[in-house]
């Protein structure tokens, strides 16, 4: 009589998948705690918690503890390095809960790379980019988040120094603080801002304000620095004015608030987040302002649907195949040696005339002859 192959149950299922990790090593001493697991597995609360009592039964994990993390017996402990980290997957952190669709973009090439060694790119956005001291937190993300390599992207300074401090290979998809020596690869804010200025300038510009999240960024910094190097370019040299938002449509309204309150209010407005875009003319609107006749316009980063405003937005855009082999290239170094021998690099961003820049307004009570 033939038999039927066994069917295996979901939960008995993701008991194996777990019991293979931690025979691998890829889970180690301390078990991440239910959520991550769940988000891993890819399976429901119910599932997790059946197969979490299978291992404890066999004898693999211990018990769930009040105020006590799950934790691998000490006889089930892989003995040094698993053959398994060979496909461990590589961590993208952001604070961003869903990438930015120009983000995804930029890291397929290295999603497709990864996916070719059977790996796998994850992305996850935890609650700590706002602490001052989030080593704790970063320990338990680490550890419940095994990795070949992690990718920063506009996370805060004392993470930046945290990952550099661990020795955990990381490369920045952005500009590294003051003093932090990690690899890095981003765009050239500094030039396509200094750029975006000498534009300016030669329209009579001598007043502009730049409107920037409240966080002192090192992108953010570069970008004043090139408009200030631009506004040195002519006699008198012209005046920076810098304004801060929380990244709300309230908050950056009310930068445009401040700045037309001004007794000399900027004649150019600099924004530094394709988000701001939809905001500042929604506001100009409202104030009945036009672009460019009484004020000009440019953004120094680009979204996709800018190709639909009309008139066009004068702004700057990255060549995103571009960035994606210059990452993709850093990252599988990363993962295969442990370090990145390419040097960091800071990537052109190309200017795209648009209808938002025109002459300086004569000041009130002034005509032209």
């Amino acid at each position: 009589m033939e038999h039927l192959p066994k069917r295996t149950t979901l939960v008995e299922e993701t008991a194996a998948t777990l019991e293979e990790w931690i025979r691998s090593g890829i889970l180690k001493e301390v078990l991440p705690g239910e959520m991550p697991l769940k988000a891993r597995l890819g399976v429901g609360r119910d599932t997790l918690r059946l197969a979490l009592k299978v291992l404890t039964r066999e004898g693999w994990i211990s018990a769930a503890g009040q105020g006590r993390q799950r934790q691998v017996e000490p006889g089930k402990l892989a003995a040094g390095e698993p053959a398994v980290n060979e496909r461990l997957p590589v961590t993208f952190l952001s604070p961003y809960p869903v990438a930015h669709r120009l983000t995804l973009m930029e890291m397929e090439d290295t999603r497709l790379r990864l996916e070719a060694q059977g790996r796998a790119l994850h992305f996850v956005s935890p609650r700590l980019f706002h602490l001052k001291h989030p080593h704790g937190h970063l320990r338990r993300l680490v550890r419940e988040h095994p990795s070949a390599a992690w990718v920063l992207y506009a996370v805060s300074e004392p993470i930046q120094r945290w990952f550099e401090q661990q020795d955990i290979p990381t490369l920045l998809f952005e500009t590294p603080f003051d003093g932090v020596n990690l690899p890095f690869v981003t765009d050239d804010w500094e030039a396509a801002a200094f750029h975006a200025g000498i534009q300016l300038m030669r329209h009579g510009h001598r007043i502009v304000g730049i409107f920037e999240y409240r966080e002192r960024r090192p992108g953010l910094l570069a970008e004043e620095r090139g408009l200030e190097r631009a506004l040195s370019t002519v006699q008198p040299p012209g005046r920076l004015v810098v304004f801060k938002d929380d990244l709300t449509p309230p908050s950056v309204a009310h930068s445009f608030d401040q700045a037309f309150e001004l007794g000399e209010p900027p004649t150019a407005l600099v924004l530094t987040r394709a988000a701001q875009v939809l905001t500042c003319f929604s506001w100009l609107v409202s104030r009945g302002i036009r672009a460019p006749q009484d004020i000009s316009v440019v953004c120094l980063p680009n979204d996709s649907w800018f190709s639909e405003l009309h008139p066009p937005l004068s702004h700057y855009r990255a060549d995103a195949q571009a960035t994606a082999r210059h990452i993709g290239d850093r990252v599988l170094e990363l993962v295969a040696v442990g370090r990145v021998a390419r040097k960091s690099i800071r990537l052109h961003r190309e200017y795209v005339p648009g209808a938002t820049i025109g002459p300086a307004p004569a000041p009130p009570g002034m005509t032209s002859s």
